[in-house]
């Protein structure tokens, strides 16, 4: 997985971000910002900019929506659903979340079957039974735990609504919509029957009944704003003949949710059959830097590429920066911070071959044995390359000619404090490997010769680097209250970096999914203010018995659900769920509440809460064994999961063996590293898998979007903090615990 930051390590768990066209998964999963008038991108097309005061959506795509669309936001803000896990399921719930499916199936099983329990508890244990059983494909034994659930509780809509999916996952069309319409007589509730739809829409499309599949996906992508993203997906696939709809409807589906990978993928085929061979080639580059072995998109990169005028590099949306922007020198005398530059998403510092660097000072270059070698002027630039044949840098003034070369690392520093300099033009053996755009930096760089080329360090200060980061983050977002408390977090986790980091060369890395450093070029006056407020403050447990305090281990993440892993509500509305197979199925097909502290206020837009992929099961088994060699893959499923549900490690089974693997890395197994959360729920088919999901991140510690929402009610930034960490005070007096290594 290409997760980075350590102290961020539970709390964003995504994908690599991309770096390619605006009609890609880049700006969501990445937080890459907009870029400002300070930049010079290649041609690309300008972001979508959100209305003041809005939460935005997560990707720059302007797509027109579907005319005579109008969402009954009454009705999807309602839920209906109930979750039961009664002391009798204890037993096999403690054995399902310790990745005992198969005893937790057998004792389900066993309890439906036992008539001297309560009539409920036996209903709910078949019906987890009929869960375990589908997602494994077992679809004969799921039907029957369905219908004894049904049996005892003929009134029940649940178990019907199971019915219509088991079937629609079986391949049985007929059988699926015979079981919808039963399902009409037990309820009208809008879950329910959007739910049905779906699995009916779902049955037709793998059948090939294109005209019932596209009625049917129409209807739910102009009510239910969940399903629109994967509803314009299907119904663009559905228009294959017609390349045109068939790309706007794809780019309707990116444009409701930018990690969908399946659309992505779609789209680029599209792309390259409407011979638009730029955006084409793009859009395959976005989907090889997230699986470097998909041969499909490596071997049209390689046909395309003949089609680029120039250096492939300057059609990755990089950014590219002519000037230096920090013009008024601020010094800053907080914290050192060392930032590992042009890394990939495995915190792998990339080796590069070539880069220019322009001071916005007076500078001195520092050999390490020789000490000072060359001094130079403001605005004087630097060619800064790597001699392969022997493994040494050379500095060329120019005209390139060499002022002086060494084996050995240097540093380059300015001579005055609170200026800034511009790393430019960064040349890598592989373009694909990290962000290769421009930076404008503050502090001074280290390089570091290595037998592959240079890797770079900055050295630079907490308060230079936290404002990019807190934009990265919050993207979007001005409300200075919600910017206010977001910055607290996040010096908290990065001053928690620095005490276990003393070790390694850099503290953090500047590629991190969704908490990226671009420079201080990357950030707006929003977030500038929002860290000098919150200047030195951090959160930790507070005690007169250690003083100063260390501090806390507190997390961060974008978006939330009503349910969150720490046990903080994102809403005032009483929600019963409690995990087990079956309550998480339903949650996840639920509304959430109407009062969610996170939604969006633009109801189309609540991939961020809701997500629906469609997985092929073929990519899956061929990622599965480029890592492990299992065979055919016979199913999947958590082995370890908290209380909550979210998924630790995940089980693949297969026709050679069984590999249990943490939830990073199934997410590239599933969804090239595209899932946005470990908490969803999935529906095998006989080509694909569905995945239900919900929120961004781990579910715990501060929810960016959620502290908009309480800023908008009023909150200040200290009563955000309080509300989601009630046991945590907000303290200038802290140290940094040094490693023990």
């Amino acid at each position: 997985m290409r997760i980075i930051l350590n102290i961020i390590v539970s709390a964003i768990l995504v994908s690599a971000p991309l770096f390619c066209a605006a009609q890609s998964l880049q700006d969501y999963m990445a937080g890459n910002t907009a870029l400002t008038a300070r930049t010079e991108p290649e041609e690309k097309p300008k972001a979508q900019e959100a209305p003041a005061e809005q939460a935005p959506s997560n990707n720059v795509m302007a797509v027109t929506h579907l005319p005579d669309v109008k969402l009954n936001n009454a009705v999807i803000s309602k839920t209906v659903l109930t979750y039961f896990n009664g002391p009798e399921l204890k037993e096999a719930q403690t054995l399902y979340e310790n990745g005992e499916q198969s005893k937790a199936l057998e004792v389900y099983e066993k309890l439906s079957a036992d008539e001297s329990f309560p009539a409920e508890a036996r209903v709910q244990a078949a019906l987890n039974a009929a869960v375990i059983n589908l997602q494994r494909a077992e679809y004969k034994n799921a039907l029957k735990n369905a219908d004894l659930a049904l049996k005892l509780n003929p009134n029940n809509p649940f178990p019907q609504l199971l019915k219509v999916w088991i079937y629609s996952a079986w391949g049985k069309t007929k059988e699926t919509k015979k079981e919808a319409e039963n399902l009409l007589f037990l309820t009208a509730d809008f879950e329910y029957l959007s739910s049905s739809k779906l699995a009916l829409a779902q049955a037709y499309f793998n059948a090939g009944k294109k005209n019932e599949a596209m009625e049917i996906l129409q209807n739910l992508y102009g009510t239910d704003p969940y399903l629109i993203s994967h509803a314009a997906y299907l119904m663009g696939r559905l228009s294959a003949k017609n390349k045109p709809a068939a790309q706007a409807l794809s780019e309707q589906a990116l444009s409701h949710d930018g990690n969908n990978y399946s659309a992505q993928k779609y789209q680029a085929e599209i792309q390259y059959k409407l011979k638009q061979y730029i955006p084409a080639w793009q859009s395959y580059a976005s989907l090889f830097i997230l699986d470097k072995n998909d041969k499909k998109s490596a071997k049209r990169l390689k046909k395309l590429s003949k089609r680029l005028k120039g250096a492939p590099e300057n059609y990755l949306f990089y950014t590219k920066l002519s000037e230096i922007y920090t013009k008024k020198p601020e010094p800053s005398n907080s914290e050192a911070v060392r930032v590992g530059l042009f890394s990939d998403y495995k915190a792998n510092l990339t080796p590069l071959q070539s880069f220019n660097f322009m001071p916005g000072s007076d500078f001195t270059i520092k050999d390490e044995a020789l000490g000072a070698v060359i001094s130079g002027e403001a605005y004087t630039p630097k060619n800064i390359s790597f001699d392969k044949e022997h493994q040494g840098v050379h500095i060329q003034n120019k005209w390139g000619a060499a002022d002086f070369s060494t084996k050995r690392p240097f540093v380059i520093s300015l001579n005055k404090e609170g200026y800034s300099f511009l790393v430019k033009d960064a040349k890598a053996e592989d373009i694909f490997s990290a962000n290769l755009g421009d930076k404008e930096l503050k502090g001074s760089l280290l390089v570091i010769p290595t037998e592959k080329g240079m890797i770079l360090v900055n050295y630079t200060s907490l308060d230079d680097v936290l404002p990019s980061l807190l934009m990265s983050l919050t993207r979007g977002i001005k409300t200075p209250a919600a910017l206010e408390a977001a910055a607290t977090v996040l010096r908290t986790a990065l001053v928690r970096r620095l005490s276990y980091s003393q070790d390694a060369i850099f503290d953090i890395s500047d590629n991190a999914p969704r908490l990226n450093y671009g420079g201080v070029n990357m950030e707006s006056q929003f977030v500038r203010e929002a860290s000098k407020n919150t200047k030195g403050k951090v959160l930790a447990q507070v005690s007169a018995e250690q003083t100063p305090a260390e501090p806390a281990q507190a997390e961060i993440y974008r978006s939330c659900s009503s349910a969150s892993e720490d046990g903080i509500r994102n809403t005032k509305a009483d929600i019963s769920y409690s995990f087990s197979p079956v309550n998480l199925f339903k949650f996840m097909i639920s509304n959430p509440p109407k009062d969610l502290y996170s939604a969006p206020e633009d109801p189309t837009l609540w991939s961020s809460v809701k997500w629906v992929y469609l997985m092929p099961l073929k990519e899956i088994e061929t990622r599965l064994n480029s890592l492990h060699k299992i065979g055919a893959l016979k199913y999947f499923e958590p082995a370890k999961t908290t209380p909550y549900g979210r998924i630790e490690t995940m089980r693949f089974a297969g026709s050679k063996k069984t590999v249990e693997v943490p939830f990073e890395e199934a997410n590239f197994i599933l969804a090239a590293g595209t899932l946005k959360s470990p908490f969803f729920t999935f529906i095998p088919f006989k080509k694909d898998v569905l995945i239900f999901g919900s929120d961004t991140g781990a579910g715990k510690g501060l929810c960016i979007d959620g502290a908009y929402g309480l800023a908008k009610k009023g909150k200040t930034a200290e009563e955000i903090l309080k509300y989601y960490y009630p046991d945590l005070e907000i303290t200038e007096k802290w140290q940094i615990k040094k490693s023990l290594l």
